[in-house]
């Protein structure tokens, strides 16, 4: 999905229900929704465990809105692991077929599910993977909050400290600042740098995705958006996209430029692991 989509997506859908809204402040999905909140957005929590949080009644799930709440809805926004999302997603279903509404699912950083996105999007959802709704809002319409940063660099963190030691099936999103620390922490990692105009990236895409999840447990992939990150695009000399960088124990140790196929990729990726 192209900046623009994304812009378009924040700048004209204003009411979200975020599913797994945790009432504890120190939670990253507390903190995306109050930034959502102060922003102009108006929350819907979804929580069978609270009442209330950030001054709005929660609810247990979608389906359980009430009528009137239901046709207001724009965007689900999931703060829920990968392997409940299609759950969710088919209620969200539901309430399109009943009222024409939500228009996006939008799923949190870290959380892609393919079999739900194409769920999604047969029924007419536009879908969001793998972005934090916060970032992608701070970053498209200019903010600068200090206090931002310091929460989008927490949330980071969090996502890469909750992978460490576990399946990590998905890619996750790298970025000019959290590199470092991702090739570092783990022994055998995969960067597909790409671009949103880039043709021949979306063709690798899916193909990540799939070895992701069949790797799981033995390499780590993420995503690099080059236009985005442009230090760490210059410092590995990345001059045509897609290019997947392999890097062990936290330098380069080959890499592919082009659009190759899975075969090739795998085949090279196995000599490393």
């Amino acid at each position: 999905m192209s900046q623009a989509d994304l812009q378009e997506i924040l700048k004209h859908n204003k009411t979200v229900a975020v599913v797994g809204l945790s009432k504890n402040p120190a939670k990253a999905s507390f903190q995306v929704a109050k930034y959502l909140q102060e922003a102009g957005y108006r929350i819907i929590p979804i929580n069978p465990t609270a009442d209330e949080i950030l001054g709005q009644k929660a609810y247990n799930s979608l389906v359980e809105l009430p009528p009137e709440i239901r046709k207001t809805i724009d965007v689900v926004d999931i703060f829920r692991p990968s392997e409940e999302v299609l759950p969710i997603v088919e209620q969200a279903v539901q309430l399109k077929k009943e009222n024409g509404k939500p228009k996006v699912v939008w799923m949190q950083l870290g959380i892609e599910s393919q079999k739900a996105a194409k769920k999604a999007k047969g029924n007419g959802l536009e879908v969001v993977m793998n972005k934090c709704i916060m970032m992608e809002h701070g970053r498209l319409f200019g903010e600068s909050d200090p206090e931002l940063e310091k929460i989008r660099a927490k949330k980071m963190a969090e996502i890469i400290e909750n992978a460490k030691g576990s399946r990590v099936s998905v890619p996750v999103e790298v970025n000019d600042e959290n590199f470092k620390e991702m090739v570092d922490k783990y022994p055998l990692v995969v960067i597909d740098c790409w671009a949103a105009w880039c043709g021949p990236c979306r063709m690798v895409a899916p193909i990540i995705d799939e070895l992701a999840e069949e790797y799981a447990g033995e390499v780590v992939f993420g995503k690099l958006n080059v236009d985005e990150n442009p230090e760490m695009a210059k410092r590995f000399n990345i001059m045509g996209i897609p290019t997947i960088l392999i890097m062990k124990n936290g330098q380069e140790a080959d890499r592919l430029v082009g659009a190759a196929p899975k075969l090739l990729i795998e085949n090279k990726l196995k000599r490393y692991i």
